[in-house]
């Protein structure tokens, strides 16, 4: 196989025999014997089986094979240079792709705060979304078909490596139907998960879904404390499942800041809930996975947006 390199330097060697005219001047502009010149170029005439000067010409000329020689061997330099400066560009902060998961309840009140002001800076990087499931996304992630992966905890795979961006308490909502209910009662904070207990195992409960993070987190919590759900539906969204519960489907458990999103819609009681249900928000990626600058630019601005993001 013929070497690129090779070939490059007879770039300055043809262009610098045109301008002279001839093979001794260009020997002494190139700071090299006149015979070692000729013969680099014969030898190179002789592996390529074409005459590239036209020696009968005077002053000297390339000749028809000579010029597309030279022509092309410009060309391609210029796109082999450009291969290693866009690899350069693609290696800084400010060029990229970046895929990244979250589910969709997530990522309605998620990316409006962060994708903005990341594209904003890094405006080079491509983003790609994937609105799903936790578990989807996970496994998204440990196939190395996403990037980052946006959810909450729990994760149990230990192929992920996560990262908590913000934390916040756990809420028992109790609606003003409910048999529990204690008109014009404050906030008031359960001691232990027991305590859960009444509220939910002989009157009706809605929750979401069994594939988010958050709910892995309540369903595995509450079997720990033998705590049966009086199960009503389950949805796939919090604030959907947030509404129907303060409307008297049932009692239910979500973050503070959706609880916050629905509290004044009617009256209902309020209970925050043991660290244990703690709803923490986390960026993840797979473990051991070698982490690009933009990747690294997008968990350093999510990190930098923290509590902003509940």
């Amino acid at each position: 196989m013929r070497s690129f390199e090779n070939d490059q330097q007879f770039i300055k060697i043809l262009e610098t025999i045109i301008d002279c005219g001839s093979v001794s001047k260009a020997a002494e502009r190139l700071f090299i014997s006149q015979p070692s010149l000729s013969k680099k170029i014969k030898q190179q005439e002789r592996e390529l089986n074409v005459i590239l000067i036209d020696r009968k010409h005077h002053p000297l000329r390339l000749t028809e094979p000579g010029e597309f020689y030279l022509n092309n061997l410009k060309r391609l330099t210029t796109q082999y240079e450009s291969v290693y400066r866009d690899l350069t560009r693609m290696a800084s902060s400010n060029h990229g792709q970046i895929s990244l998961g979250i589910t969709q309840s997530l990522g309605q009140k998620i990316l409006p705060l962060i994708l903005p002001q990341f594209h904003n800076i890094y405006q080079d990087v491509t983003l790609q979304i994937f609105e799903d499931s936790a578990e989807h996304n996970e496994n998204r992630l440990v196939h190395s078909k996403i990037d980052l992966y946006l959810g909450i905890l729990p994760i149990f795979r230990s192929d992920i490596h996560s990262e908590v961006l913000a934390t916040e308490p756990a809420y028992l909502l109790v609606p003003n139907r409910h048999p529990l209910y204690i008109a014009n009662q404050k906030l008031k904070h359960l001691e232990s998960v027991r305590d859960i207990a009444p509220f939910v195992e002989k009157y009706p409960y809605i929750s979401d879904s069994e594939n988010t993070g958050f709910q892995r987190l309540v369903t595995n919590t509450l079997a720990e404390y033998d705590i049966n759900l009086n199960q009503l539906l389950k949805c796939c969204n919090l604030l959907t499942v947030a509404n129907l519960a303060i409307r008297n489907m049932g009692c239910t458990i979500i973050p503070r800041s959706v609880a916050k999103a629905v509290h004044h819609i009617q009256p209902a009681n309020f209970y925050e809930l043991p660290n244990q249900l703690n709803y923490k928000l986390v960026i993840a990626h797979k473990e051991d996975e070698e982490l690009n600058a933009q990747m690294k630019a997008f968990i350093k601005m999510a990190k930098g947006a923290g509590p902003l993001l509940l």
